[in-house]
């Protein structure tokens, strides 16, 4: 998920690894070598509240059918 001014999920990958950064609360996600593809946008839909503000899990099938995050988390 991209943040303003995309708002939208654009691309997928599979993750190799997620590593702490230094002393922050943040994070390094390493994704594995030639999996990141780009997706048709999935934008974030009319319900307030649905941008993402921690990881969420879903199937990628219901990623790749979805035209917004509504379609999603429902």
């Amino acid at each position: 998920y991209q943040v303003a001014p995309v708002s939208a999920i654009t691309y997928i990958a599979d993750v190799q690894s997620i590593q702490k950064y230094k002393d922050t609360n943040k994070y390094i996600v390493y994704f594995k070598s030639g999996t990141l593809r780009k997706i048709n946008a999935v934008g974030l839909g009319k319900k307030k509240g649905q941008a993402p503000q921690a990881p969420r899990y879903t199937a990628l099938s219901r990623i790749e059918k979805a035209k917004t995050l509504d379609d999603i988390w429902e």
